[in-house]
């Protein structure tokens, strides 16, 4: 293991010289400078594990090259040196990202054990870092992306992970909604507690209570026993609301609750419970207009919306399309395999109203239609090559009408995606309940 590495700064040239040969002695890897812009010089240069910097200096005093030392390298632990006069001051630069500060005349013990303190902090933080990476990549978490409204929320997400304020994710469906949830939840401190998503649309209305918040024995028939709601699964964790736009009315009342006071009760029961989660809910609907329409709570969507993260949609960022390509690609069962330039060009033209999710089934159907090592542009059966005869004779009737359009619209998508409906919600934009309405209502069979 390399020897911690120390900067030490103190205009006092034989207090700075005694403390740089002690420290030295102590098996410490020790630069040090007279000013803070020499100090500042270094930073820029080589890395620093510990700074060790006087508070009073000519020119920049400690707190300022404590700041500069930060915007160069955000990891390093500073120490402030500082006189009794001082001490206030000292405290104003633990508010700015000091680690602690020791007043002069100091003993040197008191500054060595000082020192590794802060060294054990910072490994400790080094180790968190690596388990929030090593529980990201089991879970297997990964976001592509590196065109520039991309990387803006990328970085806007890392931003707020760590805060415990509630997120509202917007954006079209299969733009990667979970998974801007998923990295709030590991870029956290919660990243080792649970990860719960709740689909408020793929739950029958009567059955979402129970579901959420559990329910008591006897509370209706069939609760034979004591069940826990994914509320309480989530403790500690993060609760991904998913879906949210498809939350009934009644049930908005008692998230509403949770969210101000954490306290909730199970279906059937008179007991108050109280849990610690962090909330994320994430929609493809315009809340505003739903909120305008009443068919979803002001209250509630101001409390959930503190901080707005907006996915934009793959067509808006077809810059990453190559990167996606080849993620995907590498993911099915045959990853040697290559798309053709016509193939590309063909996927560049395309809109994707189905997103990111819409590009990997497009991708495993390619590689699994396509004979040889390169997969064609006829392989990917993209829409609007592949024409029904339904679909050709809504278009060429004046006289067709909207349910006429949707009916063939929802059956083309069904088939598209082998009947998985989910799948073929996704594409659509609707839930998997209004889905199954439509089915219903067109009479449409596998």
């Amino acid at each position: 293991m390399s020897a911690t590495r120390l900067l030490v700064v103190d205009d006092e040239q034989d207090l700075l010289e005694l403390l740089v040969r002690r420290l030295k002695r102590k098996g410490f890897d020790v630069d040090s400078a007279g000013t803070a812009e020499d100090a500042l010089e270094l930073v820029k240069k080589n890395e620093y594990d510990i700074g060790v910097y006087d508070i009073r200096l000519p020119g920049m005093d400690g707190i300022e090259l404590l700041k500069k030392t930060k915007n160069v390298q955000p990891d390093i632990e500073v120490l402030i040196l500082t006189g009794h006069g001082t001490i206030d001051t000292a405290i104003e630069a633990m508010k700015v990202g000091a680690f602690d500060y020791i007043t002069k005349p100091y003993n040197l013990s008191e500054l060595e054990l000082t020192i590794g303190k802060a060294a054990e902090n910072k490994a400790l933080k080094e180790k968190n870092d690596s388990m929030k990476k090593i529980i990201a990549q089991h879970n297997g978490f990964n976001i592509i992306g590196g065109s520039v409204n991309f990387k803006e929320v990328l970085e806007m997400t890392r931003r707020i992970a760590d805060s415990e304020v509630p997120v509202l994710i917007e954006g079209e469906s299969g733009t990667g909604k979970e998974l801007f949830a998923k990295a709030l939840h590991y870029w956290s401190c919660r990243a080792d507690e649970p990860f719960v998503p709740v689909n408020s649309g793929a739950l029958p209305e009567h059955l979402l209570e129970s579901e959420l918040f559990g329910h008591a024995r006897g509370a209706f028939t069939g609760a034979s026993q004591d069940k826990k709601g994914l509320v309480e699964a989530a403790k500690g964790g993060t609760l991904f609301l998913d879906e949210l736009g498809e939350m009934p009315l009644a049930l908005q009342v008692k998230l509403l609750r949770f969210l101000e006071t954490g306290e909730f009760r199970r279906v059937g029961d008179v007991r108050e419970r109280h849990v610690s989660v962090r909330v994320v809910a994430a929609t493809n609907r315009d809340m505003e207009k739903e909120v305008a329409e009443g068919r979803f709570r002001e209250d509630l969507y101001y409390r959930l919306n503190v901080v707005k993260l907006t996915i934009p949609p793959l067509r808006e960022r077809k810059g990453d399309l190559p990167a996606l390509i080849e993620h995907f690609i590498g993911k099915t069962k045959d990853p040697s395999k290559r798309l053709s330039s016509e193939a590309f060009a063909a996927l560049e033209d395309y809109d994707f109203p189905g997103n990111v999710r819409e590009l990997s089934h497009l991708i495993e159907r390619g590689v699994l239609l396509s004979k040889g090592s390169m997969i064609g542009a006829e392989d990917l059966l993209l829409p609007h090559t592949e024409k029904t005869k339904a679909e050709a004779e809504v278009r060429l009737s004046p006289l067709c009408s909207l349910e006429e359009v949707e009916k063939v619209h929802i059956e083309n998508a069904l088939k598209q995606m082998n009947w998985n409906k989910t799948k073929a919600a996704d594409v659509l934009g609707i839930s998997v309940r209004n889905l199954y309405r439509k089915i219903d209502q067109y009479g449409l069979r596998d």
